[in-house]
């Protein structure tokens, strides 16, 4: 029986208690720089992308009745056509929807301000008539189609019934048609999701805060969409979610134009495009699995963040209770976002596997690849390996493979929402893997990734120097044929503590909690210059020698517990030492 889709009352709700207020300003200049975005502009110039021919739709919950549109009069706004694609001419100004629009595409406060169409949606009409037409149960007509290439979804909800049935129509649009879906989780304070739209779908980008204070976890619907899945994907420095989301989702705009105006970056010996229903073509280096792969490759595990939102990250995967098995943080995914790190991942090109043809002794530093065939089925291979090159110097690795859910999608008339047997018979989702492997030494794991009910992988290693080493890329289970993407970065980290030297506030030393009492770019380890007169000396023993024997507590720790153990103490006496007569540093974060 197909019945119609019932709305839980005020379950779709904006998220304004993030922090986003109506008239809100963003501080540019400090999220950009957070986020690898100021570095990316010294690094290209005048080139950097823009968002340029991207064009994107926004979906948000009304405010104050029927309100759901952004100003089209605001100036950050001038030149874009903002369409309202849910009940045109009924739609009202959401201060909401206006901030959110300055984040994703607005001309001063966004990454992507060249982006001028914009579809606007109410989220009950998108997700009923205006765009999924979700019905409970199978049947009915497929989702529409459109020329937007990034959805972005600042709100949050829960149906009466039928949350799996809109996931598993978001999942199959993205899958589809290739059409990004940057989604907010929660806001909160770490507790487990209990609203899963939309961030409990697989195949979406589910996007949280740098500070951590947000929900985590999938919520429990039926045997695929369960509980215990990692989400979010990645994280983003702001007040609240409603603002994170849409950081991220320029990014994905600026990726997206980098893939579709360099076809020179799509290599695949098989397939470099395809063709969605709205007639867009989608190159292989913008795809939604190689988009999210970058994304998630690209994302700082260490952070310093600067005000208004100076929360940084706690430690990494720190403890075993915020180890994830596919290799993220359940706090953080893959860590904070960091567009240059994922513009030099896919400007690093596809790069195809051993397997697949690729003769040379090894891919480059940065680079990903999308694999059409994959798993065993139809003379597919069910190994793919990606020789790294070898370096005099330790390389932090960071990489994420990621695979689509496949829902079977019916007809145009008749949606069927079940999960395709690709991988399957029980209609479940493929399973892949990814290691780290050692060459010279027959081959032998070095680190995995291996869940069995997540669809990304992900490591985050430092390869030792002069290693020789190489990503693998497996199948589990039965024989399928299925695609991936899978992006990777080798950085430099002098000090082999998980900390690349960009973002080390002591390269030459490991400091993996990289503490930094006096907030001067320096961390304590690696900083004897108390009064920050430019070396260690005399004047600093006498400022040592008052605080041995004091307590430090965290997180700013005395700036005189160098090894950060939380007492000023003997242990912190040879380190000091062998600061004498030396400048701070060296840093990755001052100069």
């Amino acid at each position: 029986m197909i019945t119609a889709l019932s709305f839980r009352p005020n379950a779709i709700v904006a998220l304004l208690a993030a922090g986003l207020t109506l008239g809100s300003t963003i501080a540019v200049a400090d999220y950009r720089s957070d986020i690898g975005y100021t570095k990316l502009q010294q690094d290209l110039g005048g080139s950097i992308p823009d968002g340029t021919g991207v064009i994107v739709s926004q979906v948000e919950a009304s405010q104050g009745g029927l309100a759901w549109l952004p100003d089209a009069t605001n100036g950050e706004f001038i030149g874009k056509t903002i369409i309202d694609a849910s009940n045109p001419g009924t739609g009202g100004i959401s201060g909401h929807a206006t901030a959110v629009g300055q984040a994703f595409y607005g001309t001063v406060t966004s990454m992507a301000p060249a982006i001028t169409t914009i579809s606007a949606y109410l989220a009950e009409n998108w997700q009923s008539s205006g765009f999924l037409r979700v019905l409970v149960g199978p049947g009915g007509l497929q989702p529409k189609y459109s020329t937007s290439r990034i959805n972005n979804h600042s709100v949050i909800w829960s149906n009466a019934s039928g949350d799996a049935y809109v996931l598993r129509r978001i999942d199959w649009v993205v899958e589809t048609d290739e059409l990004i879906q940057a989604v907010a989780v929660n806001n909160g304070s770490g507790s487990s999701s209990t609203l899963p739209l939309l961030a409990s779908a697989f195949n979406v980008i589910a996007v949280g805060l740098s500070s951590g204070q947000h929900d985590v976890g999938s919520v429990a619907l039926d045997s695929t969409y369960t509980t215990g899945r990692t989400r979010p994907d990645l994280v983003a420095p702001a007040s609240g979610t409603s603002t994170s989301t849409p950081y991220v989702a320029a990014a994905a705009a600026l990726l997206v134009e980098l893939g579709n105006s360099n076809p020179g970056l799509s290599t695949d010996p098989v397939t470099v495009s395809m063709t969605n229903r709205a007639g867009v073509l989608v190159r292989n280096a913008e795809r939604s699995e190689v988009i999210k792969a970058a994304l998630m490759a690209g994302a700082d595990r260490v952070t310093h963040n600067s005000a208004p939102n100076p929360a940084n990250l706690g430690v990494y995967r720190g403890t075993v209770q915020n180890q994830t098995t596919n290799g993220l943080d359940k706090r953080y995914g893959a860590g904070q976002l960091n567009i240059r790190n994922s513009y030099w991942i896919i400007a690093g090109g596809e790069q195809n596997s051993t397997e697949d043809g690729n003769v040379a002794a090894n891919v480059s530093s940065r680079g990903f690849d999308y694999d059409p065939h994959f798993g065993g089925s139809n003379s597919t291979n069910t190994t793919a390996t990606y020789p790294l090159p070898i370096q005099a110097y330790p390389r932090l690795l960071t990489a994420s493979l990621v695979w689509n859910l496949d829902i079977e999608g019916g007809t145009e008339i008749s949606f069927d929402p079940a999960v395709t047997q690709v991988c399957d018979p029980a209609r479940t989702l493929c399973n892949l893997n990814v290691s780290l492997i050692d060459l010279g030494n027959g081959d032998a794991v070095v680190a995995s990734s291996a869940s069995t009910n997540e669809n990304t992988e992900n490591l985050w290693v430092v390869i030792p120097a002069n290693a020789q080493y190489a990503l693998r890329v497996t199948r589990s289970g039965n024989d399928f044929d299925w695609d991936y993407g899978l992006a990777w970065q080798l950085l430099e980290d002098a000090d082999a503590d998980g900390a690349y030297d960009d973002q080390d506030n002591c390269i030459n030393v490991a400091n993996s909690e990289q503490i930094d009492s006096d907030n001067d770019g320096f961390g304590n380890y690696c900083d004897g210059d108390f009064n920050n007169n430019g070396t260690t000396n005399a004047q600093d023993t006498t400022i040592f020698r008052l605080q041995l024997g004091l307590r430090s507590t965290p997180p700013t720790y005395n700036i005189a517990d160098l090894n950060a153990n939380g007492v000023v103490n003997a242990q912190d006496v040879p380190i000091f030492r062998q600061l004498l007569g030396l400048p701070s540093g060296p840093s990755g974060l001052a100069p």
